[in-house]
C-alpha cells in the first residue's frame, strides 16, 4: 500500500462506514450536530480506532472540545499511530493527550508510547487545557521523522514545538481514547477528522523528465468538424508503470491547475479537461477534470510538473505549430509525431489529420510520421554579469547535462557555475573565474555536448560586452519592399563598426523630415526584439515577419541570421522610408528613403528585386550608393554579402591623447586632443561627443574643411558649456572626400573629475 488518507466528519450519521470504527462502539453515538460523542454513564475508559498507515510526510487534523475541567481522571488521547487496534492496552504509537495532569499545568502535548510507557517529546503550553478545552489541533511528520503539533484557540495555527523522534516507523490504526468519571462520562466530543501520508512501506515515485510528456493541444475548438467543442489537453505516459498525478501540476500561461486524485496508466493517454463538460468525451477516453482549462489559441507555455515541484514536461506552442495555414483557425488539435522526442519543436509538431480534427484519448493521427532534426546549436550568448554569461540553445535539454561545466568553455577557460534556467532548460548561466573586458571578443562552445536526437552541438558563438550604438555605426545595407507573389519584405541590416550592440535597444521605423527640428523623425516604429540580441561586429542580420518565406524565395547564406519581427514599418511598392532609431526615438542611427526609379532601369519586373546598398561607408541617402540585387544571385542576398558592392581603402586613422584627463585646471592633463592624420586631401569633417548612454553631448566640428593631417581640442564641457560628469565619453568623427566616400572613427576617453 502507497498512500493512506481518510477523513471523517460524522456528516453521514454513524461511525460504522466510511471508514469503520472499531472498540467500545456502545459507549459512542453521532449526536445531532454530526458529531462523535462519548455518552456513557459511568467512570470507564473507552476508545474507537480505524486503519490507518499515514505516517510518511503524514498530516492528522482534528477537533476535540471536552465541556469540563481536565484532571489525571478525565482526559483524553488521540492516537496517531498505533500498532494494535485495541488503544487500552500496551502498544507502540503515538498520540495527542489533552489534560490529565492538573489545573495549572493541563496542555495539549505529544506523547510517544513504547509498551506501557509513555514519554512526552512535544510539551504544550501550560495551562491551555485547564478549562473547557475546545480546539483544532493539527500534527505533520515528514518523511525522516520530524515532528511539529499545532494548536488552534480561535482563527489560527500555532506551534506548540518540533521534535525528532523516528523510534516507530510504521502505523496500522488511527483513534480516540478517553478516561472519565461518572459525571464527565457524555462531556467528550470529536469532529472533523483529516488524515493523509504515506505507509512506511512507501516507495515514492521518481518520475524522470519527458517520460510524462504533453503529447495533443486542442486550443481552438470553434468551429468544430467533429470533437466536442472543448478546449484540451492530452497527457501520454512514456512508460511501462502505472504513475500517480495526485497533487501534480500543470501550468497554463501563469494559471496552475493541481490534478486531483488521479492515475495514468502505463504507454496510455489521458485528457484534462473541464469538469463540467467531462461527459462530452466518450466514455472509453481516460479523463482529469479541473475546474477550468483555457487555452489561447496563439500559444501559450505549458509547465507540467510533479506533486514535489519537478518539471516533467514543458513546452511553449504557437499557432505555427500546426504548420499548416489550412488549420491554424480552429477545429483542429496539433498532436505530437514522435513522443520520444522532446527537444525538436515546433518540427515534432502538426495539425491533426483525423477526420475528426483530433484524437483525444489514443495515438495521435501523425504518429510516426517523419520528423526533421534541426541541427543542435547554440543560438545567442551574452553577458549578464561582470564574470557571467548566458548561452542560449534552439532545444531543450535534461538539467542534469545542463548543469555539467565540462561541457563549456570560452577561450579556452572551463566555467566554475552552471545554473540551468527553468522550466525549458533550453539555456544556462555560466560563471567563470575572470571578468569579461570591453572591447574583447570572445567565443564560447559546448564541447559534446548532445540533444535528445543523438545531435552534438555544431557551433560556437562570438559575443562581448555590448556597446552604446552611434549614428551610422549599423547600418541599412538591402531592403525589399516589393516582394514575389506569397512573399514578404525584408530588411537586411550591417554592423560596419567593430562593436557588440544589443538590438532590444534598437527599433526598426518609418521617417519623415521635420522642418521645426530640421531633422528626420521616426514614425511607426515597430519593437526588433524584446530579448538581448547582440549585433556582432561586420556582420549582417535581417529582419522580416516570416523567416521561412524568406528562406523559400532567396538563397540565404547565413540561415540563422534572421530575427522574425511580429510586424514591419510600412514599405510600399514605390516609394517608401526605413530606419533604424534607438529606442527613445532620441536617435536615429541610418536612415534610407527609397524609390522603385533606384533600380535598375532594364529590369523586366522590380518584384522580388532588393535593392542593395553598394559602400557601407558612403552616404545612405545617396541614390548612386544603391543598385538592384543581380539576377545570378536570385535578386536578394539576405545574411550575406551585396553583389553589388563598392570596396574602399581606409584613408587614415584618428586618435586621442590622453586617453584619460582631467579638466580641473591644475595644469595636468587639462584638455583632450583629437588628432587626424589622413591619405587624402580636400577633406570635410564632422566631430561628435556623446556619453556613455549614446547621448550627443557636443559638437566639436560641423561640417568644416579640414587639413590632411591636424587636431582639435576638447576641454570636457557640454554644447552649452557646462561641466559634464565624470565617465566614459565616445568622440566620433565623420571623414567626407571630395569624390563622395565617407569615413568614420570612433574612439573613447575617460573624463574624470
Amino acid at each position: 500500500m502507497g498512500f493512506s488518507q481518510f477523513t471523517d466528519n460524522f456528516s453521514d450519521g454513524d461511525f460504522t462506514n466510511n471508514p469503520v470504527w472499531s472498540g467500545d462502539v456502545g459507549n459512542f453515538e453521532v449526536d445531532t450536530a454530526f458529531k462523535l460523542h462519548l455518552n456513557d454513564t459511568i467512570a470507564n475508559t473507552s476508545y474507537l480506532s480505524t486503519p490507518s498507515q499515514a505516517i510518511i510526510n503524514g498530516i492528522w487534523e482534528f477537533e476535540v472540545k471536552m465541556a469540563f475541567s481536565p484532571s489525571t481522571s478525565n482526559f483524553a488521547k488521540v492516537y496517531l499511530i498505533a500498532d494494535k487496534q485495541d488503544l487500552s492496552g500496551n502498544l507502540n504509537g503515538y498520540f495527542v493527550k489533552i489534560g490529565g495532569q492538573s489545573e495549572s499545568v493541563d496542555d495539549v502535548s505529544l506523547y510517544v508510547q513504547n509498551g506501557s510507557t509513555e514519554t512526552k517529546i512535544i510539551d504544550g503550553t501550560d495551562s491551555l487545557a485547564a478549562t473547557n478545552p475546545d480546539f483544532n489541533v493539527k500534527v505533520i511528520r515528514d518523511s525522516l521523522g520530524n515532528w511539529e503539533l499545532f494548536l488552534d484557540t480561535s482563527i489560527a495555527f500555532f506551534s506548540e514545538g518540533i521534535v525528532f523522534d523516528n523510534s516507530i516507523t510504521s502505523s496500522n490504526y488511527f483513534g480516540v481514547y478517553c478516561k472519565y468519571t461518572s459525571t464527565r462520562a457524555d462531556k467528550f466530543w470529536f469532529d472533523n477528522f483529516i488524515i493523509s501520508g504515506d505507509s512506511s512501506n512507501y516507495i515514492p515515485q521518481n518520475i524522470n523528465a519527458n517520460e510524462i510528456v504533453i503529447n495533443e493541444i486542442y486550443a481552438d475548438p470553434t468551429s468544430s468538424i467533429g470533437l466536442p467543442e472543448y478546449e484540451y489537453i492530452e497527457l501520454y505516459n512514456n512508460t511501462n508503470s502505472t504513475i500517480d498525478l495526485t497533487d501534480w501540476t500543470i501550468t497554463i500561461g501563469s494559471t496552475e491547475k493541481v490534478f486531483p486524485p488521479s492515475i495514468i496508466e502505463p504507454d496510455s493517454f489521458v485528457i484534462l479537461i473541464k469538469e463540467s463538460v467531462i461527459d462530452s468525451f466518450s466514455n472509453n477516453i481516460s479523463k482529469i477534470g479541473f475546474s477550468s482549462i483555457s487555452l489561447t489559441n496563439g500559444g501559450a507555455d505549458l509547465i507540467l510538473k510533479d506533486n514535489n515541484g519537478k518539471t516533467i514536461n514543458a513546452i511553449s506552442y504557437t499557432d505555427k505549430w500546426y504548420n499548416d495555414d489550412n488549420k491554424n483557425d480552429g477545429g483542429w488539435s496539433i498532436e505530437r509525431v514522435n513522443p520520444s522526442l522532446f527537444c525538436e519543436g515546433i518540427n515534432n509538431w502538426r495539425a491533426s489529420i483525423a477526420n475528426i480534427g483530433g484524437t483525444p484519448g489514443k495515438e495521435n493521427s501523425v504518429y510516426g510520421e517523419s520528423v526533421y532534426i534541426d541541427d543542435f546549436r547554440i543560438t545567442k550568448a551574452y553577458i549578464v554579469d561582470s564574470n557571467k554569461v548566458k548561452i542560449h540553445f534552439n532545444k531543450s535539454l535534461d538539467s542534469l547535462i545542463l548543469v555539467d561545466i565540462s561541457f563549456f568553455e570560452i577561450n579556452g577557460n572551463i566555467p566554475i557555475l552552471s545554473n540551468p534556467t527553468a522550466p525549458f532548460y533550453k539555456s544556462t548561466i555560466l560563471a567563470f573565474p575572470f571578468s569579461f573586458f570591453t572591447n574583447t571578443t570572445y567565443s564560447i562552445a559546448a564541447n559534446n555536448l548532445m540533444d535528445c536526437s543523438g545531435n552534438t552541438i555544431s557551433n560556437a558563438v562570438q559575443f562581448g560586452v555590448p556597446d552604446s550604438v552611434l549614428e551610422n555605426e549599423i547600418v541599412v545595407n538591402e531592403v525589399l519592399f516589393n516582394p514575389k507573389d506569397n512573399g514578404v519584405d525584408y530588411v537586411e541590416l550591417y554592423n560596419n563598426s567593430n562593436s557588440f550592440f544589443d538590438l532590444k535597444s534598437l527599433q526598426i521605423a518609418n521617417f519623415e523630415f521635420s522642418e521645426f527640428e530640421n531633422k528626420n523623425i521616426a514614425n511607426n516604429q515597430k519593437v526588433i526584439t524584446d530579448e538581448t540580441i547582440l549585433f556582432p561586429p561586420k556582420s549582417y542580420l535581417v529582419l522580416t515577419t516570416d523567416t521561412a518565406k524568406v528562406k523559400a524565395q532567396y538563397s540565404c547564406e547565413n540561415p540563422y541570421d534572421f530575427i522574425e519581427v511580429e510586424s514591419m514599418p510600412t514599405l510600399s511598392n514605390d516609394t517608401g522610408t526605413i530606419c533604424i532609431v534607438h529606442q527613445s526615438l532620441n536617435q536615429i542611427i541610418d536612415a534610407f528613403a527609397y524609390s522603385e526609379d533606384m533600380h535598375f532601369t532594364l529590369l523586366e519586373t522590380e518584384d522580388g528585386v532588393s535593392l542593395e546598398r553598394l559602400d557601407f561607408n558612403s552616404k545612405t541617402q545617396n541614390s548612386s550608393n544603391w543598385h538592384s540585387a543581380a539576377s545570378t544571385v536570385g535578386f536578394g542576398t539576405p545574411t550575406y554579402k551585396n553583389s553589388q558592392m563598392y570596396i574602399s581603402q581606409s584613408i587614415g586613422e584618428v586618435n586621442v591623447d590622453p586617453k584619460s584627463f582631467t579638466p580641473n585646471n591644475d595644469g595636468n592633463k587639462d584638455i583632450c586632443s583629437i588628432n587626424w592624420n589622413f591619405s587624402k586631401t580636400n577633406l570635410m569633417a564632422t566631430i561628435k561627443i556623446f556619453d556613455s548612454e549614446g547621448r550627443l553631448v557636443k559638437n566639436l566640428i560641423n561640417n568644416q574643411m579640414i587639413g590632411n593631417s591636424g587636431n582639435i581640442t576638447w576641454d570636457g564641457t557640454s554644447e552649452n558649456g557646462f561641466q559634464l560628469n565624470t565617465g566614459m565619453y565616445v568622440i566620433w568623427m565623420e571623414v567626407f572626400s571630395e569624390n563622395g566616400s565617407v569615413e568614420r572613427f570612433k574612439e573613447v576617453v575617460v573624463l574624470s573629475r
